[in-house]
């Protein structure tokens, strides 16, 4: 792997509810904080629920799983958007 290993949270610690016109809510139970997200952010967080990955390894999972295309920037956006969630405590890095 390259690049930091990111480990998305346990399972018992967020609610996820999924809304209309893509939208997902999440309940992080640890920060008691509700956040309304998009995609490609849960499906990023259900990626690393199949263990800790870096962002090329997230793309792989995300290429399988939703047909991400692995060209061009997938694995800036996937980093990108791991840094977004690491801000809000819903990624850890290591």
């Amino acid at each position: 792997m390259t690049g930091p290993v990111c480990r998305g949270p346990e399972p018992d610690e967020i609610v996820l509810t999924i809304l209309s016109d893509g939208f997902t809510v999440l309940y992080h139970r640890p920060s008691g904080q509700t956040h309304m997200l998009v995609e490609p952010a849960p499906e990023i967080l259900a990626a690393l629920g199949q263990g800790e990955a870096d962002a090329a390894e997230l793309v792989r999972r995300l290429g399988r799983d939703h047909g991400l295309d692995s060209e061009g920037d997938a694995e800036a956006v996937v980093s990108a958007r791991l840094a977004e969630l690491a801000e809000l405590g819903l990624v850890r890095t290591s």
